[in-house]
């Protein structure tokens, strides 16, 4: 009984924490321009990734999610959302022009977004959300082949 009764607890808590589906927010691209989620939310799928630039894994999992998103760029966006700290706007925007990437970067040195769906700040950390809105995958950190399983994922999206 007592178990029960925390299980259900720890499953409130969740629930409560960790939105199922995706609030609105801004944050800002590397070219300072304003971006907002309810802009693309329901007409593409989303892959959101958490990352920084002194984080390895991290790149690792945006060269993959950059492959990702131009095989799936009819049916999917995805937003690399920095968590790096303002000081480090310019070698964000450097990392990101060198390696050519084409997905949207956004910042959020406050983590004012990254705090409402990673409050442990552990990254990389990777969401999906589908076309109604809701957010159907998150994942904390990186291994190779992981990607695999988001692709699995987009796959099952976009076949439905």
């Amino acid at each position: 009984m007592k178990f029960k009764i925390i299980s259900i607890s720890v499953l409130i808590f969740i629930s409560s924490v960790f939105p199922s589906s995706l609030p609105d927010f801004s944050l800002k691209e590397i070219d300072g321009t304003q971006f907002s989620i309810s802009d693309v939310l329901g007409k593409k799928i989303i892959i959101i990734d958490f990352w920084a630039t002194w984080c390895k894994p991290c790149k690792k999992l945006l060269k993959k999610l950059d492959e990702l998103g131009h095989e799936f760029r009819d049916q999917v966006i995805v937003l690399a959302i920095s968590t790096d700290e303002s000081s480090s706007f310019a070698r964000i925007e450097s990392f990101v022009k060198s390696r050519r990437y084409r997905f949207t970067v956004l910042l959020d040195p406050d983590s004012s977004v990254s705090g409402i769906f990673n409050p442990a700040g552990t990254i990389p950390y990777t969401m999906i959300i589908d076309l109604n809105k809701k957010i159907v995958f998150t994942h904390t950190g990186y291994v190779p082949g992981f990607e695999k399983k988001i692709r699995e994922k987009v796959i099952e999206l976009t076949d439905k």
